[in-house]
């Protein structure tokens, strides 16, 4: 049976396959040449990244602190400034209560 098929078939049989084998190889190739092409910059990205990242904790930091320092000097006016005015609003709120009721 072997002897009546020609060898250009047979060539062209295991060719075929072959050549399809040998494409893909090729494409697993390009793409693992890309994709290291990709990794470079992206690491090169995240180092960016990573600087960034630095300043923006730095900034973060700094406005932490004023933050702080404001919140402190709120709570500073507010002990030394506002408490007192409320005691003497509330006093004075008495003293006209009192004055109105003996009014009555």
């Amino acid at each position: 049976m072997f002897e009546t098929i020609p060898s250009i078939y047979w060539m062209i049989i295991i060719a075929v396959p072959v050549g399809f084998f040998t494409f893909i190889l090729y494409q697993l190739g390009m793409i693992i040449k890309d994709s290291r092409e990709v990794v470079r910059s992206s690491s090169r990205i995240l180092k960016e990244a990573e600087v960034t990242i630095t300043k923006a904790n730095g900034i973060l930091k700094d406005v932490e602190s004023m933050v702080s320092v404001t919140k402190a000097t709120v709570y500073e006016v507010n002990k030394t400034v506002i408490t007192p005015v409320r005691g003497i609003a509330q006093a004075l709120a008495t003293v006209s209560a009192f004055i109105s009721g003996l009014k009555k």
